[in-house]
C-alpha cells in the first residue's frame, strides 16, 4: 500500500533512509532526534509493520529512550535480526535503514497478536499516552477521534468503488477456499442463519455483536456469506449515531425509485443549499455542519413509521423501531433534494419526528444494511437495496470512507499487515451516544482488501457491528480501547482463517 504521507517530507540537507544507505551514514540518538523528517519516515515504516502507533503519532518526535518510536525501533531490530540494536551512539546505520526499507511484514507480529491480553495492554498504553480527548464526552478517545488524517488509506478512498467491484479471477486473486462454509446472501426480508457461538472469543465488554464474512466460489456467481453473532438479534436503543447511515441509504433508494438516472453526486439539499455527498461526509467526520442535525435531516425524507417498516422489509427483523431523533432537529426543515442536471426532479421532507421516539435496532440490522451497501455489485436484485443504483451508492461509499473512527486502520497496523494488503476499502460509522447516562460506544463497518501474503492473493471481505456499554465499570474511559481490541481480534481471526 502506498502511503502518500511519506511524500515530500524531506527538507534540504535532511537525511532519508535511502541516503543513509547510499552514503554509509550512521547517526547518533541526538542526531536522529534533530532530524524530524527522517524520524517521520522511520515512524511510518514502524507503524506499517506493527511496531508503532499510526495516525497523529506520526509526528517526527523521537522522544526519549522510553518513547514509542525508540522502543519500537529497538523491537524491530531485535525481531528481524542481523542488525545492531540501536543505541545512543548508533541510533540508525545503513543496515537498519535497509531492513526498514526492505521488510514488508514481520510474521511474528501477527502470530503474537493471538495473545489478546497483550494486545489490549498495548492499546491501553497508547490510549493513556494519547493527547486526543473527545471534548464533548471528556474522555480519552485516541481511536474513535483519530480521524482520516494520516490514515494509510486516505488517498485511496477515490478507488473504493472500483475496489468493491473487484472479484477473484483464480489467477491474481484466489477463489474462496472456505466456500463450503458460505451460503447464499439472503433475499430482502429474509433472515439468515446466525452462528450464535462463533463470537464467543470476544471480551465480555462487547455486549452485542454481529459479523458477516463474504467470499466467491467462482468469477460469475454472487457473493456467498456466513453470519456470526452475540445477541445479534436483540434490539436495543443504544446504537446512537452508528445508525445515521440508514437514513442516507433510505433516501438514496427513494431518489432512485423516483428517478433511476439520478446520480446523488449531482444532488443538493436546500434551502440553504448543500451538496448531498458533502453532508454525508460531514456527518461521519464530525467536521463542518452538525452530525446530529444531518442525521435527523436524512431521516426526514420519509415518515418515521414508514422508515421502520422499510428496515424490516430489508432485514426481516420485525423488532425494529427507528423513529427517534439524534438530540437535535434536522439541519434543514422543510428540506428539498434537487438533481442539478434534471430540473424536473425533487424529493421533499415529511416531518422531523418526535423527541421521545426511540431508535431500536439489532446488531444484525446494522451489518445487513452496511453489507448491502458494500456488496451491492455482487448481490442479486432480490438482495440489493431496493431501487438504489450503484452510481449513486458509489458516492455514499466514498463519503463513509472518511469516518472519524479508524478502528480497522488500527487493527491492520497492530497486526503488521499494512504493507501486505492491496485494494482496501473501509466504510464505517461510529457512535458514542449519551456518555453521561448509558454511555454505549458502538461501531459498524464494512471492509474489503486483498491479502497479498500469498500468491495468488486472497480476497478478505466482511462487515460487522459492535456495542461496548458503559455498565458503570471502572473501565468507563476504556470503551474506545475495548472496541479497538475487539476489531483487531476480528481482523486477526479473519486473516488467519480462524473465523471463516
Amino acid at each position: 500500500m502506498t502511503l502518500s504521507i511519506i511524500e515530500n517530507i524531506g527538507e534540504n540537507n535532511m537525511a532519508t533512509l535511502q541516503s543513509i544507505i547510499s552514503s554509509g551514514l550512521s547517526l547518533t540518538f541526538s542526531q536522529l532526534k534533530s532530524d524530524r523528517s527522517l524520524t517521520i519516515e522511520i515512524q511510518l515504516k514502524l507503524a506499517n509493520l506493527g511496531f508503532y502507533p499510526g495516525g497523529g503519532w506520526i509526528d517526527g518526535d523521537l522522544g526519549d529512550f522510553t518513547s514509542f518510536t525508540w522502543t519500537g525501533l529497538i523491537d524491530f531490530c531485535n525481531r528481524v535480526g542481523g542488525v545492531p540494536q540501536p543505541s545512543n551512539t548508533v541510533a540508525i546505520d545503513p543496515s537498519i535503514a535497509q531492513q526498514l526499507l526492505d521488510t514488508q511484514q514481520v510474521p511474528a507480529i501477527l502470530s503474537d497478536a493471538a495473545n489478546t491480553s497483550k494486545i489490549l495492554e498495548r492499546l491501553k498504553l497508547i490510549q493513556k499516552k494519547s493527547p486526543i480527548v473527545n471534548i464533548k464526552a471528556g474522555i480519552s478517545s485516541a481511536f474513535v477521534s483519530r480521524t482520516i488524517n494520516n490514515s494509510p488509506i486516505q488517498t485511496l478512498i477515490g478507488d473504493y468503488p472500483n475496489n468493491l467491484e473487484q472479484k477473484p479471477d483464480g489467477i491474481d486473486i484466489a477463489f474462496a477456499d472456505n466456500s463450503a462454509n458460505l451460503f447464499t446472501y439472503p433475499d430482502l426480508g429474509d433472515q439468515p442463519n446466525i452462528d450464535d457461538t462463533g463470537l464467543d472469543f470476544l471480551a465480555d465488554e462487547i455486549s452485542h455483536a454481529c459479523v458477516c464474512i463474504g467470499g466467491f466460489d467462482n468469477s460469475t456467481n454472487p457473493i456467498k456469506v456466513r453470519w456470526f453473532g452475540r445477541k445479534s438479534l436483540d434490539s436495543v436503543t443504544l446504537w446512537w449515531s452508528t445508525t445515521k447511515f440508514i437514513g442516507v441509504l433510505n433516501t438514496v433508494c427513494q431518489i432512485n425509485q423516483k428517478s433511476a438516472s439520478t446520480d446523488i453526486k449531482n444532488c443538493v439539499i436546500e434551502s440553504p443549499r448543500s451538496s448531498f455527498t458533502s453532508l454525508v461526509r460531514d456527518m461521519v467526520t464530525y467536521q463542518g455542519k452538525s452530525s446530529n442535525e444531518i442525521g435527523a435531516l436524512f431521516k426526514s425524507f420519509t415518515k418515521r413509521e414508514v422508515l421502520s417498516a422499510w428496515i424490516k422489509a430489508q432485514t426481516g427483523n420485525l423488532n425494529v423501531d427507528f423513529r427517534g431523533l439524534y438530540g437535535e432537529d434536522p439541519l434543514i426543515s422543510p428540506a428539498t433534494i434537487k438533481d442539478l442536471t434534471d430540473s424536473s426532479f425533487s424529493l421533499r421532507s415529511t416531518s422531523k419526528g418526535n423527541a421521545g421516539d426511540s431508535n431500536q435496532l439489532a446488531a444484525y440490522d446494522l451489518v445487513r444494511l452496511i453489507s448491502m451497501l458494500g456488496w451491492h455489485p455482487h448481490l442479486t436484485p432480490e438482495s440489493q437495496l431496493p431501487s438504489a443504483q450503484w452510481e449513486s451508492l458509489k458516492s455514499i461509499v466514498q463519503a463513509m470512507g472518511n469516518d472519524t473512527a479508524r478502528y480497522v486502520d488500527i487493527a491492520l497496523e497492530t497486526l503488521g499487515l499494512v504493507n501486505v494488503i492491496s485494494e482496501p476499502v473501509i466504510i464505517s460509522k461510529v457512535g458514542w451516544g449519551d456518555t453521561k447516562s448509558s454511555g454505549s460506544m458502538t461501531y459498524a463497518a464494512f471492509v474489503k482488501f486483498i491479502d497479498r501474503r500469498t500468491n495468488p492473493g486472497k480476497l478478505r471481505t466482511f462487515a460487522f457491528a459492535l456495542r461496548c456499554p458503559r455498565n458503570n465499570s471502572p473501565d468507563y474511559d476504556l470503551r474506545d480501547t475495548h472496541l479497538a481490541a475487539a476489531v483487531t481480534e476480528i481482523v486477526r481471526r479473519i486473516v488467519t482463517e480462524e473465523l471463516a
